[in-house]
């Protein structure tokens, strides 16, 4: 099979002018010999007898073989050169394929995955060399453990904005480290918070800047327990209910948040009860969180603690019902 492919690729790089020539001349030879035809009936009907109609055709039309081969050569002239045109388009073509090819290739093959999160396209991991550290403690000054820090990169590469997001645990004296975060000597923008179980969301925002990060400071403020429970209208618990904090404004009006791209650590499921442990947030203040129940995506509820509560109630209906 592949032996008959090479035979036909070759015959036609090599122009089959043989077969082509001689169908030509015998469509030539036709067309001749039909005028010819022609030209003799025409003589007959003048008066003329049959053969010397024929004779006589034969002399004005001239040198029947010089006009075949004439003919002949100019059609053959014509089929090489666009046989020739045709070869150099397929060939322009087949390169303009292979190229685009090679691109997607050599673009896939310089993808990292593991590296995906750590330099954004168009930085190596020696350029993007700005580490994000700090520590995490409580408003007392205790080191807080397993505390969750979640970053957020803005850059602008010479080939356009990129957003990385990083994620860090504190060790046990509340210290974190992020290597490989941003480029010192390039425009970025950072988003970070940290937030720990029984303590309030905080987070910082650095504008665009150049240079090297100062170590951040979060100091968190100990909270009350506090849960969200899921439920459906008829007051059965909703269990798999998918749930982050997402925001909390302040007595002050900050605003702390969790970008979404950042927010997989910190995500929780219902369990049979319908109940998730959220205690990030403060009595009175209106703070978002991102729900997502069983077969439906992702939305915000955005609520109030009521004084004295320790429980809010959510339903897929989107309202909130007070428990006392």
């Amino acid at each position: 099979m592949i032996r008959n492919w090479f035979h036909t690729l070759f015959s036609y790089l090599r122009l089959p002018l043989i077969a082509h020539a001689d169908r030509e001349m015998t469509d030539i030879r036709e067309e001749i010999a039909f005028h010819l035809s022609s030209s003799a009936e025409e003589k007959i009907e003048a008066g003329m007898d049959q053969q010397q109609s024929q004779q006589t055709a034969l002399e004005q039309f001239g040198d029947i073989k010089s006009v075949v081969q004439d003919c002949c050569h100019v059609s053959l002239s014509r089929h090489v050169f666009w046989h020739r045109t045709h070869q150099v388009l397929t060939l322009g073509l087949i390169c303009a394929v292979g190229f685009l090819f090679w691109i997607y290739a050599r673009n896939k093959s310089t993808t990292n995955p593991d590296l995906a999160t750590l330099a954004p396209s168009g930085y190596s991991i020696a350029e993007t060399s700005g580490e994000i550290r700090g520590t995490v403690v409580t408003d007392r000054g205790k080191p807080v453990n397993a505390a969750h820090v979640l970053a957020v990169v803005k850059t602008w590469p010479p080939n356009g904005f990129r957003q990385n997001s990083f994620t860090a645990t504190t060790r046990a004296d509340g210290t974190f480290l992020i290597e490989n975060a941003y480029p010192p000597e390039q425009d970025y923008e950072v988003q970070i918070a940290a937030l720990a179980e029984g303590h309030l969301l905080q987070s910082e925002y650095i504008s665009m800047r150049q240079g090297t990060l100062e170590p951040f400071r979060f100091q968190l403020k100990e909270t009350s327990p506090f849960v969200l429970r899921f439920e459906s209208r008829d007051g059965s618990p909703i269990a798999g209910v998918s749930a982050f904090p997402f925001e909390r404004v302040d007595q002050n009006g900050n605003q702390h948040c969790v970008y979404f791209c950042s927010a997989k650590p910190i995500v929780q499921k219902s369990n049979q009860t319908g109940t998730i442990s959220m205690p990030h947030f403060l009595p009175g203040e209106q703070f978002t969180v991102y729900v997502r129940f069983p077969d439906c995506d992702w939305q915000t509820r955005q609520l109030v603690i009521p004084e004295g509560k320790n429980e809010l109630v959510l339903t897929p209906a989107n309202e909130e019902l007070d428990d006392g």
